[in-house]
């Protein structure tokens, strides 16, 4: 991660001048149906399954998968962790930043923003006279961009500011009436999970030209994220064709942000592709703090503000990281462990001289292409993988080795509305505001080989059922019959399946877990679970649930409580429930202000 001032306007500048040129920007840029993965697949992380030795966490509402891996976890006479653990997340080539493919494990906050010498860069906000870097006092959606001419939403080059924890994933911010510590300070932001944010100053050890606010997050927990450090690195751009950069009317009801703003698009005739540069912003914690005084505190490179120096905690405990042309060395005073980088496979090699080999660039490094451009939906009964297949693998010091297998497939969503942007001179449809389909890098199957396994190994197969995806009308519209939940299954080495159903109808049950059929042999099930959730405008949590600052995507399920009201399991003839009082004074079901179950009753029949 390049920390120079110089360094940054320069690369913004050769980014501006490649994307005159079209066969190269078609090469390195995204267009905006290419990237409606990124709108939706928040909601699947709701959800994780799946972790075993080799630390993937597999996501069966998107089929995403990430990998986390620990090498050092430090016991200390509090709960705040010292912990070294690497993360892996497919699909993105400019991922990585502490040793190949693999980034730092930690908190941090996260979004992708527009990147280029004539406007603002990096993450903004409107500015409403308290300048365009009040990201956290005046949060709210980046601004419009214009660049060569051309208009961009924000909501066409950046799909959400996120917090992410590690062990909860991925938070999206949210404007919101939170729940404050009584300490008289304000706190614009706040999360599905309860937590909320307060403004600080960024470090001085940040990227250089950095300015503006950084956040203080506090959990319901009582912890406290010091999140300040500020770093960006390049993304993709994000590509539109010269008669889409003026944005025209759309059939059906559609808000006027979908309008042309400018009145009109200057048209150079060099380029057949404009394209936005852009990069992600991180904002890494600087402390972690406890409600008792306990502490972690964070060193970071002020010359390379990328790179984390040192993890020390109050009790004594401490990290320390150092950093060298062959790779990096980890040490808790009197162990080291070494990482490096080799013909693309990242080793890393722990202190009684055994190793972790990964060899993950091809997953890293694939490329989802959309299923094109317009508006219509013809792909609605489409299922399993399309498109070529990658591979990676992991080789443990045991010499067990993995092997996982991603493609893309369909995921489907039920009765969206259809608003469709059409070009501004040619009158084509450009692409849907809601896509009632869309493609998604998913696992195929993760394979285990080694010592004490079968020569074939333990595989594991993942299948994709049909996506359900229809519009609310327009092409393959949706009927009185149109399902409003898709399943995909698991099945094991022994040969059992489980089949998992999610909510897939827009704005109602989208990503959410609603059944699971274990031992399911295609028609009955050895064992069955299902769940209902509780309405989101129920009292007494819906007034205390955040909004989304996003205009597209699943944004009532990011932002929306939707507690679990019931769960009934079905098994060998009987029915056990488990469901949340009803008879509580003045409200439907006994739920807090957070949408945690006060009273609940269990019961088995027959």
């Amino acid at each position: 991660m390049d920390g120079s001032l110089n360094n940054r306007w320069r690369d913004g500048l050769l980014l501006a001048l490649v994307s005159l040129l079209p066969s190269l920007a078609a090469a390195q840029s995204v267009t905006i149906p290419d990237e409606y993965s990124k709108l939706i697949k928040h909601s699947g992380e709701i959800t994780v399954f799946g972790n075993d030795g080799f630390g993937d966490k597999i996501d069966l509402a998107s089929g995403g998968l990430e990998i986390i891996q620990t090498d050092i976890d430090l016991p200390g006479t509090n709960a705040l962790p010292v912990r070294l653990a690497r993360r892996f997340v497919p699909g993105d080539k400019y991922a990585g930043g502490f040793i190949g493919v693999w980034d730092l494990d930690i908190p941090y906050l996260h979004g992708i923003f527009a990147n280029h010498v004539y406007n603002p860069r990096g993450w903004t906000v409107p500015d409403g006279g308290t300048g365009y870097y009040s990201r956290c006092s005046q949060f709210a959606a980046p601004p419009d961009m214009y660049f060569q001419g051309g208009h961009y939403l924000a909501d066409e080059y950046w799909h959400g500011s996120f917090l992410h924890l590690p062990g909860a994933g991925d938070q999206e911010l949210l404007q919101g009436t939170p729940r404050v510590p009584a300490d008289g300070k304000t706190y614009p932001v706040v999360t599905k999970a309860g937590s909320v944010a307060r403004c600080v100053g960024l470090a001085a050890s940040s990227e250089s030209g950095s300015q503006g606010e950084g956040f203080e997050i506090v959990t319901p927990e009582g912890l406290t994220y010091t999140l300040n450090q500020m770093v960006s690195r390049p993304n993709q751009m994000i590509a539109k064709p010269v008669m889409q950069m003026g944005l025209a009317g759309v059939s059906g009801a559609v808000p006027a942000r979908h309008g042309n703003a400018s009145g009109g698009t200057d048209h150079p005739s060099l380029a057949m592709n404009f394209t936005l540069p852009r990069v992600e912003v991180r904002i890494y914690p600087t402390k972690v703090a406890d409600r008792f005084g306990n502490a972690v505190i964070y060193t970071w490179n002020a010359s390379n503000p990328g790179q984390l120096l040192q993890m020390a905690a109050s009790d004594g405990r401490k990290i320390t990281f150092t950093y060298s042309s062959s790779g990096v060395t980890a040490s808790d005073g009197s162990r080291v462990w070494t990482y490096s980088q080799n013909a693309g496979a990242e080793t890393v090699a722990l202190p009684d001289g055994s190793t972790w080999v990964s060899n993950l660039g091809a997953l890293s490094n694939y490329k989802i292409v959309g299923l094109g451009d317009g508006c219509e939906w013809s792909d609605a009964g489409s299922s399993g993988p399309t498109g070529s297949s990658a591979i990676g693998s992991i080789t443990a010091p045991s010499g067990a080795s993995i092997v996982y297998t991603m493609a893309p497939v369909v995921m489907g969503r039920s009765w969206v509305p259809r608003e469709c942007i059409y070009d501004l001179d040619s009158g084509y449809p450009s692409y849907a505001v809601e896509p009632a389909g869309y493609l998604n890098f998913a696992i195929i199957s993760k394979n285990i080989t080694g010592p004490g396994l079968p020569a074939s190994g333990a595989l594991w197969a993942y299948g994709y059922g049909p996506n359900n995806g229809c519009f609310v009308y327009g092409g393959s519209p949706c009927t009185a019959s149109s399902p409003t939940t898709r399943s995909m299954t698991v099945t094991a080495p022994d040969g059992v399946v489980n089949r998992y159903t999610f909510g897939n109808r827009f704005a109602v049950n989208e990503g959410l877990l609603l059944r699971i059929d274990e031992g399911w042999n295609g028609t009955s099930a050895a064992r069955t679970v299902e769940t209902t959730y509780a309405d989101p405008n129920a009292a007494p949590y819906a007034v205390f649930s955040g909004s989304s600052i996003r205009q597209r995507g699943d944004t009532l399920i990011s932002s929306d409580v939707m507690p679990k009201r019931q769960i009934t399991t079905t098994q060998q003839g009987r029915t056990f429930t488990w469901k949340v009082a009803s008879d509580c004074s003045g409200v439907p079901y006994c739920f807090d202000t957070f949408g945690r179950p006060t009273k609940i009753i269990k019961t088995s029949t027959p």
